[in-house]
């Protein structure tokens, strides 16, 4: 019996992952095979890491968790629902980006000049940084009348964007696009992914979302492609080049708000806020509302609050306030690429909608093999180390991108450099929110204002600061845009990369109490 035992005590590690791995050499075919199986699972899994750090919803402590439903438990409508989730970012990024190729002429043919296509675009993340607070609040009571509210804003600009050319009203155009911000329901999508996905299926819903929100950046320029080959008859005020954007978009958000309306299921949050029900008439209060006021009444023990007191400021927090900035800073240089592109290739190589907007759009589809590329270098390097050489590309293509000898700039260095800036954006936005998810306090993990919302009020302010910055540039001439734009993004990637050089040895995952799961959930990788 003791020689059993002895033997079944020992059989765990014989049969060790380890182990096999130690005795595979080329004599021994299947189990080569078995480890190159496991090496592209983890690959896989990786990138799907990789793309749903981007995300960066609330991580509350999931205590809850086991009361979620799987995804192979939802029902048909619970599906439903989640796709009609990602369907609303989907749209917003076409919405975003399907005016980029046209709103110069839009604004020309108002009377403007094709340099106000820069504010005309930038007041859609203008309204966007007011929608995110409203839909963080919002969504804590109903996700269907907040996300219906989102898509009736957006269904509303468009019929004001359309009109705008009828009615010869430039504001009209900036009022629609103010009103398209609104439909950039971002939290709410990232909230509905927290409360409704358990742990085991979020980080597969998250990566869901971001790649639909590329999906959507991709098939806003292409929609715009296709548009300029539609042939508009004569000339008129109501359909147009520069109006069919707006009236496409107001039926794709039309078909959605019916849909959504008639079959989204408003999903089941009584394991976070027990059964929503309305006050009783002898004044008792249950529910949700019983919930909220007995959380309000909850005192922190000794330890929670001793370990709250202790903690540092966030400003203080090296590794998430560079995180932050660096978020920032290539969104801003991203934003400034794709919103420019259709003025800059006008002017230089005189292209026209149809091929601006072909052009954004194969730049929107290779953030997937970006991608790729990041999951599978992430095995080797550290997040820091991805950053630090993904900037290094930045600065090269945008010194590249640059023209030097008035006359003699050609197209296959605008592409080569643009291609590169994207590239290099893109990969570096997975290993920098990574960093950020490592290293922010759990405190600043959970709640409205979470690292989330912080990353996702970053990004909607840069693209509001570059779409500024294309006005501005422009108008001082489209022809001295190029040099005069990407020359800023230079000295602010350049001040950047230094900072970044300073605080390098700083640019690590906290090791403290509060993320010491996620610390060895990192080293187990």
């Amino acid at each position: 019996a003791e020689l059993a035992h002895r033997t079944h005590q020992s059989s765990p590690s014989m049969w060790s992952v380890p182990d096999l791995v130690a005795i595979t050499h080329e004599k021994e075919p299947v189990l080569s095979m078995i480890r190159l199986a496991r090496d592209r699972l983890k690959t896989n899994s990786q990138y799907v890491d990789i793309i749903a750090a981007q995300l960066m919803f609330d991580d509350d402590s999931d205590e809850n968790d086991d009361k979620k439903l799987r995804r192979d438990e939802m029902t048909d409508t619970q599906k439903l629902s989640s796709f009609l989730n990602l369907c609303s970012t989907f749209l917003y990024m076409t919405n975003y980006y399907i005016v980029a190729p046209t709103c110069g002429m839009y604004a020309e043919r108002l009377g403007s000049t094709e340099a106000f296509a820069g504010y005309i675009i930038g007041m859609t993340p203008n309204a966007a940084l007011l929608a995110t607070v409203l839909y963080g609040w919002w969504s804590n009571h109903s996700y269907k009348s907040a996300f219906v509210f989102a898509a009736s804003c957006s269904v509303t600009g468009n019929i004001f964007y359309a009109l705008a050319l009828h009615y010869r009203s430039l504001t009209f155009v900036l009022i629609g696009r103010f009103l398209n911000g609104f439909g950039s329901a971002r939290s709410i999508n990232r909230r509905f992914i927290a409360d409704t996905f358990n742990k085991h299926d979020r980080t597969a819903a998250s990566a869901a979302f971001v790649t639909a929100a590329a999906l959507g950046m991709a098939a806003g320029p292409a929609l715009a492609a296709m548009l300029s080959h539609v042939d508009y008859g004569a000339e008129g005020t109501m359909l147009t080049l520069e109006t069919s954007p707006g009236w496409v978009m107001l039926l794709l958000w039309s078909c959605f708000l019916l849909f959504f309306v008639l079959f989204f299921e408003e999903p089941d949050r009584s394991h976070i806020f027990g059964n929503t029900r309305v006050v009783e008439p002898d004044g008792k209060v249950e529910g949700e509302s019983k919930y909220l006021l007995e959380s309000q009444d909850r005192q922190p023990t000794a330890e929670g609050a001793e370990s709250e007191e202790d903690e540092p400021p966030i400003y203080s927090n090296v590794p998430v306030m560079m995180t932050l900035w660096l978020y920032f800073m290539l969104k801003l240089v991203l934003e400034t690429l794709l919103s420019s592109a259709p003025m800059l290739t006008k002017f230089f190589f005189s292209w026209d909608s149809s091929y601006s907007g072909s052009f954004l759009a194969c730049l929107g589809l290779l953030m997937f093999p970006a991608n790729v590329c990041v999951a599978r270098l992430s095995h080797r390097y550290e997040d820091r180390e991805l950053i630090y050489h993904s900037m290094v590309l930045i600065m090269i293509s945008l010194i590249g991108i640059v023209s030097y000898f008035p006359g003699h700039y050609s197209q296959v260095q605008y592409c080569l450099f643009a291609i590169c800036i994207f590239i290099g954006t893109n990969a570096m936005e997975g290993p920098n929110m990574s960093l950020l998810s490592k290293s922010v306090p759990k405190r600043w993990a959970r709640g409205i204002l979470n690292s989330g919302f912080l990353a996702t009020e970053s990004g909607t302010l840069a693209r509001s600061v570059g779409d500024v910055l294309i006005s501005v540039a422009a108008s001082a001439g489209v022809a001295n845009m190029l040099s005069g734009l990407f020359l800023r993004m230079l000295a602010l990637v350049v001040a950047s990369f230094l900072l970044l050089a300073k605080y390098y040895d700083r640019m690590i995952e906290r090791e403290d109490e509060d993320d010491k799961s996620m610390g060895s959930l990192s080293n187990s990788k």
